[in-house]
């Protein structure tokens, strides 16, 4: 069971450094950079386990929770062995080709425009644009519902 978010931990480097869990990881970075002759290894499970180099097997074998969650990776069991079942999809036949087909792209027609569509004037001098803006805004209809 993992500890609360804000549970305070003590670093294995150094006890009297208290840290908040959710900070542990990027502690433990920080300590490791200031007690480089230190003999303390990370866990290959949990790198938030540290512990002397010569207490590693014992650690990983017997103590360590993550361990569980590793060896249950390990084995399989009948059920899981089973090959799941491919379904290979019947090819679908179109004699649509649209590379063939020769259509212009889409142009449209500002005339057209609806009057409820406020566009942001571009390139225009600070004055021009507020002028626009303020046209747009006396202008604009929003769409009735239907």
């Amino acid at each position: 069971m993992e500890p609360e978010p804000h549970a305070m931990m003590s670093c294995p480097y150094n006890k009297a450094h208290q840290v908040e869990h959710y900070r542990f990881h990027v502690h433990l970075q920080k300590c490791r950079r200031q007690y480089p002759n230190c003999n303390k290894v990370s866990c290959p499970l949990d790198a938030t386990h540290i512990v002397n180099d010569v207490e590693l097997d014992y650690h990983v074998k017997n103590v360590c929770t993550k361990r569980i969650l590793f060896e249950s990776q390990l084995y399989v069991t009948d059920d899981e062995a089973r090959a799941p079942e491919v379904i290979i999809p019947a090819p679908v036949s179109t004699d649509e080709n649209w590379d063939d087909e020769n259509v212009s792209s889409y142009k449209p027609d500002l005339s057209k425009k609806a009057s409820n569509i406020i566009v942001k004037p571009r390139g225009l001098a600070p004055a021009e644009r507020r002028k626009l803006r303020m046209e747009n805004i006396k202008t604009y209809r929003p769409q009735e519902d239907q």
